[in-house]
């Protein structure tokens, strides 16, 4: 059996001051979940307007190829996703292990994008800007037990809401964005042409 001093020496942080600092961590973690998710939806769709700023709007609706989605309907599809999964995250995190997700060929996901995807460049922005202001103010809103939820995918299996809004809202921004970019890039190369 060894002494208080060698199971120190052994282990220099007891099993209390362990619990203690995991469930700060925890603790921290869950104060800014909301708050950094929120924010980095903000800035996502900050720095996709001021992309679209720079670019020819002729462009962008143009498909990279026959059955891709054009700049355009890319942003109706983004419009349409940050609308759709800040009410399914806060609704998980209200009810833990709800399953959630939905097929491609979801009516709502590709009804939007038919109807808005020719959409006017600034009618799309401001639709944009409505919809990540909607969004960051609906994630922003989860309290921090929430984020220690779980939900279950129909393909994923079940999440932690963590890495649930970085799957369906921030991660699928940032992708989205950067598939914009790359379609935009191949239309304006052969557009050169």
């Amino acid at each position: 059996m060894m002494t208080p001093a060698a199971e120190k020496r052994r282990n220099p942080v007891s099993r209390e001051d362990s619990g203690r600092w995991q469930a700060a961590t925890r603790a921290i973690l869950r104060s800014v979940s909301g708050t950094a998710a929120a924010e980095e939806i903000g800035t996502l769709v900050a720095q996709l307007k001021a992309w679209l700023a720079e670019v020819d709007p002729a462009l962008l609706y143009e498909a990279p190829s026959p059955g891709e989605w054009t700049v355009m309907e890319l942003l109706a599809h983004t419009v349409e996703f940050l609308r759709h999964w800040p009410a399914v995250v806060v609704g998980i995190a209200a009810e833990p292990g709800r399953s959630f997700g939905r097929g491609l060929d979801d009516s709502d996901r590709t009804g939007y994008v038919l109807a808005h995807g020719g959409d006017p460049l600034p009618s799309m922005l401001q639709e944009l800007s409505a919809a990540g202001e909607e969004a960051q103010a609906t994630v922003d809103t989860i309290p921090a037990a929430g984020w220690e939820a779980t939900g279950v995918h129909m393909d994923w299996g079940e999440l932690g809401l963590p890495q649930i809004v970085q799957r369906v809202l921030t991660g699928h921004l940032a992708a989205h964005t950067a598939q914009a970019k790359a379609t935009y890039d191949t239309v304006s190369h052969r557009s050169a042409l």
